[in-house]
């Protein structure tokens, strides 16, 4: 009867680190996914879509015109700039998620 005792208690003790074990499986999975979501990059910023132009009329003066188009160029240089290191940081933070 001794042994038979043993062997319950063995077979309770293997089922109960079974269970555990399956919580660890799930556990991790849980972990993946959440690591994988915060990887994900957000939606890129509406600033980032903004279409230039450079606003010269039929009519204006050549200088005219290229002072507008100057302006219109610094304005979309410096929004490619704005937005690219916005990406560059973004990127840097989700791949350093360990």
């Amino acid at each position: 009867m001794t042994a038979c005792a043993t062997d319950k208690a063995k077979f309770a003790s293997a089922q109960a680190d079974k269970a555990r074990a399956a919580q660890v499986e799930v556990a991790l999975a849980a972990a993946e996914k959440s690591v994988q979501q915060a990887r994900l990059m957000p939606l890129l910023p509406s600033e980032c879509r903004r279409l230039w132009r450079s606003g010269i009329e039929l009519g204006d003066r050549l200088d005219v015109a290229a002072k507008k188009s100057d302006i219109a160029l610094g304005g979309a240089n410096k929004q490619i700039a704005g937005c690219a290191a916005w990406y560059d940081r973004t990127r840097k933070a989700r791949l350093n998620l360990n």
